[in-house]
């Protein structure tokens, strides 16, 4: 064989660049067979702008009828201030934070024990296969994080209700305020009376809820295309019901003061 045919035989391939995460919402399989070529790491910038966008959405949503019990409490001479404290806000904004990461780590964990029990199975759970005789690890973390680009999207609509939603609809009980008696925290539960009622509540709710299903079968349907074989929908699923609970743990203030006005 001429050196030259060598040399080109010999030449190793150009590595893929990664694909960009919000590949996974439109082309799933594509997306973790580009992921498995290219190397590609963790995608922590939708995961740090979802949980952020999370946090802003939820403390946006509860912001109009804190201001308006506050206002109606300090005109009934109860003393308390015009605009909310600060630090309501940013505690308001941080439990959304906080149960996102914590979701994104439960989805990681999880995903990879149930990954690792499918190839205990027999299955290809814990390796991707990428060339012959080649093997990588699976690309749990590359593809659920890559999935938070949906959470962005769903934050961002409840962002633009929240601000399109009449000031009327946040208006607190009348009857909720009095009895707070200037309470910060009394005040804090009638305006989640109010705001649980409108419609940029029910989308951050049902857009949780299902976002968070749907992320899982998006993971699925990547992890697929990764090579996972049997062991992509134990490690896409295994999560989904423990990520649920977590957000539900996290919404279950807005989703009782819905329901109890309900009732």
């Amino acid at each position: 064989m001429p050196a030259s045919s060598r040399s080109r035989t010999s030449a190793p391939q150009p590595v893929p660049e990664p694909p960009l995460p919000a590949e996974v919402l439109t082309r799933p399989v594509p997306f973790g067979e580009a992921a498995v070529r290219s190397g590609a790491g963790v995608y922590w910038g939708p995961v740090v702008v979802a949980a952020l966008l999370s946090g802003l959405s939820y403390a946006l949503l509860l912001r109009p009828g804190l201001d308006l019990a506050a206002q109606a409490a300090r005109a009934a001479g109860q003393g308390a201030q015009v605009t909310p404290p600060l630090l309501t806000h940013v505690t308001n904004a941080f439990g959304s934070v906080f149960v996102t990461a914590l979701t994104f780590g439960l989805m990681w964990g999880l995903g990879l024990l149930g990954g690792r029990v499918a190839g205990q199975r027999g299955g290809p759970g814990r390796e991707a296969a990428t060339a012959p005789g080649e093997t990588r690890p699976l690309p749990v973390a590359q593809v659920f994080s890559a999935t938070f680009t949906l959470p962005i999207l769903l934050s961002l609509l409840t962002v633009a209700l929240t601000l399109l939603t009449p000031a009327a609809s946040w208006a607190p009980d009348p009857a909720r305020v009095a009895a707070a008696q200037g309470s910060p925290l009394a005040l804090q539960r009638a305006a989640l009376a109010s705001a649980a009622q409108t419609p940029a509540a029910l989308v951050l709710v049902l857009g949780t809820l299902l976002g968070t299903a749907a992320q899982c079968v998006l993971a699925g349907r990547a992890l697929r295309g990764a090579g996972a074989g049997a062991g992509a929908w134990p490690a896409a699923l295994l999560p989904l019901l423990p990520a649920l609970g977590l957000q539900l743990l996290g919404l279950l203030p807005l989703l009782l003061a819905r329901f109890a006005h309900a009732g």
